[in-house]
């Protein structure tokens, strides 16, 4: 039986356009190994447990740094580890990418980088005030203020164009490109760009994995949603299956009938997501 302890914090009103949730994620066994959905970027602190590695839906296989940045990923991917855990880390929104990364989010896509890189020494000392922090809680303090710090001279120009491909993600269950391009009035190659910018994947493949991540949820809670899915969102059976195991790396049938422990607090992370009216509008899967 694993001993698995996933908690999560809703970011302050100010962060919640950037990051989705805060989490901490603790195991005291001697491995862990977990397959994670396709999901937006992510933010890391690793703060016990230095020998975990992650595989990504292309076979590559990384070590983890102590702090790192993941890129979106098109795909399941697996993570593993030994020893004990202590994780802390937060789901990066588009925005977020945009304010904080300085690169575009395809090129990132399926991949770590080490943090300390990418953001510098501040990341650093941000790591060393967790390590002594009194609880969780007081870790998201330190993390939401050096998110603050970080993103403080970025501009903010990308947000009309996040919002608009959010809308258009979750206003269908097949989404259609040339809706998107009505609303933005760009062109096509324009919108393309800006979309792996932003998002890490061009806005087909999104509205693939978005898709399934919502098939998945309503799978989760049993919802009359599915129905609709089932009836607008695939040619038939197999494709449903085939588009699952992609992004989420489970048949329906397992994930519905099977959860891991993994999973389990997956569900939980779900059952927050839609309860919460600030991230539910930027379709947080």
């Amino acid at each position: 039986m694993s001993d698995l302890v996933v908690e999560f914090r809703q970011p302050e009103p100010d962060l919640a356009d950037y990051v989705s949730f805060f989490y901490q994620a603790r195991q005291d066994q001697d491995c862990f190994h977990a397959v994670d959905r396709a999901d937006l970027a992510q933010f890391r602190f690793i703060l016990a447990g230095h020998s975990g590695q992650s595989e990504f839906v292309d076979g590559t296989v990384q070590a983890m740094p102590e702090i790192y940045i993941q890129g979106p990923t098109t795909g399941s991917s697996t993570m593993s580890g030994a020893g004990t855990i202590d994780v802390v880390g937060v789901g990066l929104l588009p925005s977020g990418w945009a304010a904080l990364v300085p690169m575009d989010a395809s090129a990132a896509a399926n991949r770590l980088f080490d943090a300390v890189d990418l953001l510098g020494p501040a990341v650093i000392e941000a790591r060393a005030a967790m390590l002594v922090a009194a609880d969780f809680d007081a870790r998201v303090a330190i993390f939401a203020s050096l998110l603050k710090d970080l993103m403080a001279q970025t501009s903010p120009a990308f947000h009309a164009f996040v919002h608009q491909v959010n809308a258009w993600l979750s206003g269908s269950v097949t989404p259609q490109l040339p809706d998107l391009l009505a609303t933005t009035g760009l062109s096509l190659s324009q919108v393309e760009r800006r979309c792996k910018r932003y998002f890490g994947s061009p806005p087909k493949l999104l509205a693939r994995k978005y898709r399934a991540l919502r098939t998945a949820v309503a799978m989760t809670h049993k919802d009359a949603e599915l129905d609709q899915f089932l009836a607008e969102g695939y040619y038939d059976q197999s494709h449903l299956i085939r588009e699952m195991k992609q992004f989420t790396g489970m048949t329906p049938a397992a994930f519905a009938e099977q959860p891991t422990e993994f999973n389990r607090q997956l569900a939980k992370r779900i059952e927050l997501e839609r309860s919460n009216p600030l991230t539910r509008r930027s379709l947080i899967t």
